[in-house]
């Protein structure tokens, strides 16, 4: 499971701090000097409009991409005003002064995967009774190691990192995250899955780390039978819950099973869908558990996300988002209703 590292960026010192910091990560990756240099150039770009144009600052995540050849994956976000218009936002020389925007042509030129999505402020409404507010700017951008993917096979894009985004976080002031996600692949089928340990901190990781090690052992056996592992293998845990889904693309099926209050939201289906959970915990109470088989065509999308998410979002409120980078969705779900007082986790597959 992937580790994303932060910075707030609020003004220009921060940014040179963030710079180095990203260099310091994707250093021991296999980045020629040429290559760390355009990184550091990305960095500051993203940096500097943040520091001007943000209003209220941005935060910057780094980590590596989730599948594919080595590389390095940025991701920023910030509540600010918006970008009223995207497009000439990316376009050189160009800057709306309103919102992050220079910049976005030499970001775009530097790296081989590029994505931007903004709500305006003027345009989303303010959530009073959850304290929340769904506008602002989020961007997101990968740099391969280019001599690991000239080795790299084609990419089969019926399984292609394009077409799933993870993001977890420990609960703020926390060093270990009590959340995990997994993603799976055997004979052309497809296991994701969230666990949230009860609880938070160690013994929550101890929890996750257990049931993570059964998904891990998947060969294509059922739901119900990986479940059953993973209640065995946590009875000496304090618990978890959970959520999975298996999807069969050539089959034109998926299959969901769920414990506990690990929310499952599925869109652009063939049919409407609206997973239900069974009660019960991982490792302590599971009396029965439901296999529920439901459709799935091409642009269908499964959001799985921990407690740690607040449920209250609803897509309504990120015209276009559902068309947009997997990994961008999971993002925005925690920029806006992660939870601070525990730790949250979004998996999202298209």
């Amino acid at each position: 499971m992937r580790v994303f590292h932060s910075q707030e960026i609020k003004d220009e010192a921060q940014v040179g701090g963030a710079r180095r910091a990203v260099q310091r990560f994707a250093a021991p990756l296999g980045f020629s000097d040429d290559e760390l240099a355009e990184i550091a150039i990305v960095v500051q770009e993203i940096g500097t409009n943040a520091a001007k144009y943000s209003r209220v600052g941005g935060r910057l995540h780094w980590t590596t991409p989730l599948d594919g050849p080595p590389g390095l994956e940025l991701f920023y976000w910030d509540k600010g005003p918006g970008i009223f218009d995207i497009d000439a936002a990316v376009r050189d020389g160009v800057t709306t002064g309103g919102g992050l925007g220079t910049g976005f042509g030499a970001i775009r030129r530097l790296t081989d995967e590029f994505d931007v999505y903004s709500t305006l402020r003027a345009t989303t409404s303010r959530l009073l009774h959850a304290r929340r507010t769904t506008h602002g700017t989020v961007l997101l951008c990968r740099k391969r190691v280019a001599a690991a993917a000239a080795a790299a096979p084609p990419a089969d894009e019926g399984e292609g990192r394009r077409h799933i985004g993870a993001w977890s976080r420990c609960r703020a002031g926390e060093d270990v995250n009590g959340d995990g996600y997994f993603v799976g692949r055997h004979n052309g089928r497809l296991l994701l899955a969230v666990i949230d340990g009860l609880g938070h901190g160690r013994g929550a990781r101890d929890a996750t780390a257990a049931a993570l090690g059964t998904f891990e052992d998947w060969e294509g056996e059922p739901l119900d039978e990986v479940f059953g592992a993973a209640h065995d293998a946590l009875r000496a845990t304090r618990g978890a819950v959970a959520a999975a889904v298996v999807i069969d693309r050539e089959g034109e099926r998926f299959h969901y099973a769920g414990v506990g209050n690990v929310d499952v939201r599925v869109f652009n289906s063939p049919e409407p869908v609206r997973p239900v959970p069974m009660n019960g915990t991982l490792g302590s109470r599971l009396s029965s558990l439901r296999v529920w088989p439901y459709r799935w065509s091409e642009g269908t999308t499964i959001v799985i996300a921990s407690d740690g998410v607040s449920a209250a979002w609803d897509i309504g409120s990120y015209p276009g988002l559902l068309a947009r980078s997997p990994q961008l969705f999971a993002g925005v779900l925690l920029r806006d209703y992660g939870r601070e007082s525990d730790d949250a986790t979004a998996l999202v597959v298209r």
